[in-house]
């Protein structure tokens, strides 16, 4: 991995991230194999009863948050939403210092996460974002508040300038999404009823099925389809890789996601201009996701797997490790050539 390359990559590029269920840990534990589980099952009785599995393991520990019911859990809350916080804000001041004028201090966060972490960690650092809502009182999602830029303007001198900001874009939905109809409006989880694992399958099956997110099963892209909110935010993740000069950083990622992987590799293959990093939580896992790649058929050069040097806690590439030991540098470095 060379550190001089990924931050002359960044000072060109459009800036995206790919985000997945291992950026939340340690709150939430990542999904396993319930993907495999749920497209392999086909009795109705065991698909509900791993739906319900879903529901405890990653909806119930979101409503603990808003009702104030994370007891043992706050250290694990604490530490993973201190890790998003410290993240983001390393990657707003690198937005903030680099020196292309012509690209937006934007930067894109997709993520198929659908818990409520991001969001915490960005009102925490108070940094700007756009989450597809817009209103306060009625609150309703649209694909057009995403790519809004924030500027400022001094008080006395009318000195205007970008303030760097994020689109956070929740590709399988999100459990702050409530269906109102036609609409998508914003919910501080009100809609949610943590006592619905205790129902009856039949209700479980018929609430469950409301909410507006997409289950992690393959055959979810069917259904995405159907629904053209959640197919034209995986368009939008498509359209962002295939500009001219875009990088994405892939992390806590696992690429279990078949339509999620499958645009990644063929926008890799088609857009010679674009850069992927994809950061492996272990050294281990580093051959498998190798193969998921499919880096030997890749047309260019332009994927590159970074892999710990041993599986120590340490040294894994989790969320907290990739800002300091690369995003840290790529901006102490940046701000040395700007004091030169």
């Amino acid at each position: 991995m060379d550190i001089q390359e990924i931050k002359e990559v960044i000072q060109s590029s459009h800036l995206n991230f790919l985000m997945g269920a291992g950026t939340s840990a340690p709150f939430l534990p990542s999904l396993g194999d319930i993907e495999t589980r749920l497209t392999n099952e086909t009795r109705k009785t065991e698909r509900i009863k791993i739906k319900k599995e879903y529901f405890e393991k990653i909806i119930i520990p979101n409503l603990d948050i808003i009702e104030g019911r994370l007891g043992t859990s706050q250290s694990n809350f604490n530490q993973a939403v201190e890790g998003y916080k410290n993240f983001f804000e390393l990657i707003s001041l690198v937005l903030l210092k680099r020196k292309n004028t012509l690209l937006s201090k934007q930067a894109n966060i997709f993520t198929t996460n659908i818990d409520i972490l991001m969001e915490i960690a960005l009102e925490g650092s108070n940094l700007e974002y756009n989450d597809g809502f817009s209103g306060r009182f009625n609150s309703v999602f649209s694909l057009s508040n995403f790519k809004k830029s924030t500027f400022k303007r001094s008080l006395h001198f009318e000195h205007k300038s970008e303030v760097p900001s994020f689109n956070l874009i929740k590709m399988h939905g999100s459990l702050s999404w409530e269906k109102i109809e036609d609409k998508i409006s914003f919910s501080k989880l009100k809609h949610l009823d943590r006592s619905l694992i205790k129902r009856g399958n039949k209700t479980f099956e018929r609430e469950y099925s409301k909410l507006a997110i997409v289950n992690p099963e393959r055959e979810k892209f069917e259904k995405t389809v159907v629904d053209l909110t959640h197919y034209e935010l995986l368009r939008m993740y498509s359209s962002e890789l295939e500009k001219e000069n875009a990088v994405l950083f892939v992390v806590g990622f696992s690429m279990e996601d078949e339509h999620v992987r499958e645009i990644t590799i063929r926008t890799a293959n088609s857009n010679p201009s674009l850069k992927i990093y994809y950061f492996c939580h272990s050294k281990t896992s580093s051959s498998k996701m190798r193969d998921k790649m499919r880096l030997g058929e890749l047309r260019y050069s332009n994927v590159e797997i970074i892999e710990p040097e041993d599986d120590t806690e340490a040294n894994k590439y989790k969320i907290e490790r990739i800002g300091k030991s690369i995003f840290k540098e790529i901006l102490n470095s940046m701000t040395h050539d700007n004091k030169s």
